[in-house]
């Protein structure tokens, strides 16, 4: 079974996924989807946005854990003595990410917001097969070319960097969305200024990129590369969909400030 999944099997899946996200980027420039400021009655039932991130999020949190544990149990093809501490690394800062995402940003969250299922399950279904891209990779497919000298290579040092000051870009950029906010009861939305967002509308999205950017580069990997393409195929139009909310929203007191979009000085 694990020659199957992690076989040839695995790097089909990883074609069928770049070309999946291609069509992505082509539908979303079209479709909007429905939450945060887009939210809207015509994507069927919905629930609270913060109970929605965390079925979402969590369970490429746990699955990941979950494909790592089955490297290292006794019989599998690492142990916990012999486990790549280069590939241990990678897994450390990818569940970083989504303890934070799927277990801290959803309880500091304030408003009664909502978010459809529907979108909660295409997330769901995402995240499921990252994991099995990601952890499949760094589990099974190729830890072994992660030897001890990776972690001076400049691949993993730029890569590490990025992945790190890209987190920092989006958690503080989120931190200021959210504190614009008086209560977790005030559901109004709020033009965010100062830090990054004097130049990109869309700061935490900017980290966001940068974050998987840097994994990309970290891990020098087709997963990894893959994972970034799907990130800017929903990231991007959905940084355009939020610039045209707040120009409804603020009118000629967000267009007078010239932000752009995502990315300064492009678009």
């Amino acid at each position: 079974m694990v020659e199957f999944f992690f076989g040839n099997f695995y790097y089909y899946f990883l074609l069928a996924m770049t070309l999946l996200a291609v069509v992505v980027f082509i539908v979303l420039q079209f479709i909007t989807p429905a939450y945060g400021m887009t939210f809207n009655n015509r994507w069927g039932i919905s629930i609270r946005s913060n109970w929605g991130w965390v079925l979402m999020e969590s369970p490429v949190f746990l699955l990941m854990l979950v494909i790592y544990l089955s490297a290292i149990i006794p019989g599998a093809p690492y142990t916990i003595q012999t486990f790549p501490w280069v590939t241990f690394s990678m897994f450390i800062f990818f569940e970083i990410h989504y303890l934070q995402r799927s277990f801290i940003f959803p309880g500091l969250m304030r408003g009664t917001s909502k978010m459809p299922l529907s979108i909660i399950f295409s997330g769901f279904f995402f995240n499921m097969m990252n994991a099995y891209m990601q952890g499949g990779w760094l589990c099974y497919v190729s830890p072994e070319q992660y030897t001890l000298s990776w972690f001076w290579s400049p691949q993993y040092i730029i890569g590490t960097l990025m992945f790190f000051a890209g987190m920092i870009i989006n958690m503080h950029s989120d931190r200021i969305i959210r504190e614009l906010r008086k209560d977790k009861k005030d559901n109004n939305y709020y033009l965010p200024t100062g830090f990054l967002f004097n130049k990109i509308n869309s700061a935490n999205f900017f980290g966001e990129l940068m974050e998987w950017a840097g994994f990309a580069i970290l891990t020098w990997s087709l997963p990894g590369a893959i994972f970034f393409l799907w990130s800017f195929a929903n990231i991007v139009p959905r940084s355009k969909a939020v610039f045209e909310r707040y120009s409804q929203f603020f009118g000629d007191n967000f267009r007078k400030l010239n932000r752009y979009k995502i990315f300064p000085y492009i678009y």
